[in-house]
């Protein structure tokens, strides 16, 4: 037994860098320090109207299987859901983030191998499942429960199905099993996105000492006291989750594909772009996950029974009522959000391919009447950022119709469900877009625009033909 327990040099395959694109080990601290799953070939990953795209599964030479991506904690991730799974473990909706690391032994034997070294469990639990061909240990909360963690690529695995494990113990010996010759040896992990916090701390006691090389050091350690930070990632459900669908639901957002958000409190793919956007309007880091910061924006909706003002017993005086945060207008449901915004808004995590830049001058909306455009930048301002254009411009049609012709008419600009409703400041005259339906290019709603522009000119120009006969009329 060796006398002192030596700590584990923790290292990565760093990301491209420099104009080269060369890729070197680096230190690892931290969960934080870890990139990207495959850094290279997930270099260009980025997102639109609300899909991942860029990844290395949609490069035209790649030849492996298929991967599923996400962005979580403020990065692009690879990871493992439903879709992807080959095993067949996963819970429905579950998700489990994937990452890479090496470990090495800072004093290996005399002609002993660094990285030839057993790899700590990350979590105590039940062994469900071992494939020797791909070195892959996976990990189960108990018999028959919630697969926690997998690590790949072990040679030999030192552990079999159906045993209990404690954390820090022994897996296996860190290899390469079920990759190319080529390949680097390194650990493979994949751990449920609700189980963020274990997964950090597991990091921490590799890098800091806590889970030592040597396995006969680890026997007595004990994973660290988990403490809720209050963030929930992609493929975790709560009351609260459910709290904010409501809300940003109720203020227009969509799913990916457009169709209506799930309002049944379960954090899923199709409504990551709808966050993302969510969280950049409100003045909230666009990290893609639901934190407190984005929380904020979804108040929980009281108990009617307990909650309520005008709930109160006989003989006792009503209760005072609790003084409400200041709303902005559109946004009834939670505290106004203009005060946390910055200007210019950081630059959009999910872009939209229906958005040209306005100030082109090859775009339509640059032919608009210079009154016409100040009605649509009004609008456009005051509207939720991931509505289209094309929106924003029947919205403007829509408001001229109605008599809000001018930006300076405009009272309100708020989403109604999947209505995008604008009021004017004169009583009554108000214009209303269903952002469900079909809305016509941009070049034609400019057209539309000064159609009705024309049209009010000639009009006019009527009347006031009609006003000077009849003014000589009069003066015979």
């Amino acid at each position: 037994m060796d006398q002192q327990p030596r700590t584990f040099r923790v290292e990565q395959l760093g990301p491209p860098r420099g104009a080269s694109g060369a890729q070197a080990n680096e230190t690892v601290s931290n969960l934080d320090d870890l990139v990207t799953h495959h850094p290279g070939g997930n270099r260009d990953a980025n997102m639109r109207d609300g899909r991942i795209r860029g990844v290395e599964d949609q490069k035209p030479n790649y030849r492996g299987g298929d991967r599923s991506y996400a962005y979580i904690d403020g990065e692009f991730q690879e990871i493992i859901d439903r879709s992807t799974d080959r095993y067949g473990s996963l819970k429905q909706d579950q998700v489990l983030l994937v990452k890479d690391f090496i470990l090495e032994d800072p004093a290996p034997s005399q002609g002993g191998n660094a990285r030839s070294i057993s790899v700590p469990s990350p979590t105590t639990g039940y062994v469900s499942r071992v494939v020797a061909s791909g070195g892959m240990v996976e990990i189960m909360d108990r018999k028959g429960g919630d697969v926690i963690a997998r690590i790949r690529h072990l040679n030999p695995i030192s552990v079999q199905e159906d045993q209990s494990i404690g954390y820090g113990q022994s897996l296996g010996t860190q290899g390469r099993q079920g990759l190319p010759p080529t390949a680097g040896v390194h650990v493979h992990i994949e751990m449920d996105t609700g189980h963020h916090r274990q997964l950090e701390n597991y990091m921490d006691d590799l890098a800091g000492g806590r889970l030592p090389v040597q396995a006969e050091f680890r026997q007595s350690v004990q994973p660290r006291l988990v403490v809720d930070d209050g963030v929930m990632r992609l493929g975790q459900s709560n009351e609260r989750i459910r709290d904010l669908q409501r809300v940003m639901s109720e203020e227009g957002y969509r799913a990916a594909g457009g169709g209506p958000l799930d309002r049944d409190g379960v954090y899923r793919l199709g409504m990551q772009g709808a966050l993302l956007d969510f969280q950049r309007d409100h003045g909230a880091r666009q990290t893609g996950n639901i934190d407190p910061a984005t929380l904020r924006m979804a108040p929980a909706q009281p108990e009617r029974a307990v909650d309520r003002q005008d709930h109160f017993q006989p003989h006792r005086a009503m209760p005072i009522p609790r003084p409400e945060a200041p709303t902005a207008p559109g946004h009834p449901a939670h505290p106004d959000p203009r005060p946390g915004l910055v200007d210019p808004l950081p630059e959009p995590v999910n872009r939209h391919a229906s958005h040209p830049s306005a100030t082109d001058p090859a775009q339509p909306l640059a032919q608009l009447s210079a009154q016409d455009r100040q009605l649509f930048d009004r609008i456009r301002s005051e509207a939720p950022a991931h509505l289209s254009d094309e929106v924003v411009a029947s919205a403007m049609l829509a408001s001229k119709r109605a008599g809000i012709d001018a930006a300076d008419k405009i009272g309100l600009v708020a989403m109604a469900g999947d209505r995008l409703c604008i009021g004017g400041t004169t009583p009554g005259y108000h214009a209303v877009v269903d952002i469900t339906k079909p809305m016509p290019q941009l070049q034609e709603a400019v057209q539309q625009a000064q159609s009705l522009d024309q049209q009010r000119l000639a009009q006019n120009q009527e009347q006031g033909a009609q006003s000077v006969q009849n003014d000589r009329g009069r003066s015979i």
